[in-house]
């Protein structure tokens, strides 16, 4: 019993060193962590927009520019029309191509305004399919309808501002989300308002004459 508390007294009195050894400050200083230990200790995944895609690839598709509608006509964006598209030569309407009709589109259709003579109604054509890509010269298909012009007549009447004048113009393509219940000889105004109210995109071209 005495040699068993012997062996503990002893035990007690060699911890009671070790302690002291492990606080006593000897001017020795801990190393500092290296980089690659540091680096170990905050790594971080950084999170993937998709699988198989990085963050850097999803900003690339987000930057990619929309594809727009575009109409084309026989003269450009700010030219000067001459005859044969103004006054007495102006009989029919101008060929015309368009591209780019977006999804959803139901009927196309095509306002020509002058903007120093709002009041006038040029042409307002509704209810072009959207499976069509352009319109020969003075043509319609079947089922399309027109407002009466300012001049009496059902259809287009070309540009024309007063003698020693010059106007600007627009020919606005209009891609519409239905087709519109009208009647050939409507109303020119009325037309224009249900086509603006039903457009899901526009392109035009502006001149002047």
């Amino acid at each position: 019993m005495a040699r068993t508390s012997r062996f503990i007294a002893l035990a007690c009195f060699t911890s009671l060193i070790a302690l002291g050894a492990c606080s006593r400050q000897d001017g020795r200083k801990m190393a500092a962590p290296s980089d690659i230990q540091i680096a170990a200790t905050n790594t971080t995944v950084a999170p993937s927009t998709s699988e198989g895609n990085t963050a850097g690839e999803s900003s690339a598709v987000l930057d990619t520019e929309p594809i727009l509608m575009t109409l084309t006509a026989p003269f450009t964006e700010g030219a000067s029309v001459s005859p044969p598209f103004v006054c007495g030569d102006a009989k029919e309407s101008p060929s015309l191509t368009w591209a780019n009709v977006p999804a959803g589109t139901v009927s196309l259709a095509l306002i020509l305004t002058d903007e120093d003579a709002p009041d006038f109604t040029h042409w307002v054509v509704a209810n072009i399919s959207p499976s069509l890509t352009g319109l020969a010269p003075g043509t319609l298909p079947s089922d399309a309808i027109q407002a009466k012009n300012s001049k009496g007549a059902i259809g287009f009447t070309g540009p024309c501002p007063p003698e020693g004048t010059t106007h600007q113009y627009s020919l606005t393509l209009y891609a519409l989300n239905q087709m519109l219940e009208f009647a050939n000889g409507d109303d020119g105004a009325a037309m224009g308002e249900a086509i603006s109210a039903a457009a899901l995109d526009a392109t035009t071209i502006s001149f002047t004459a």
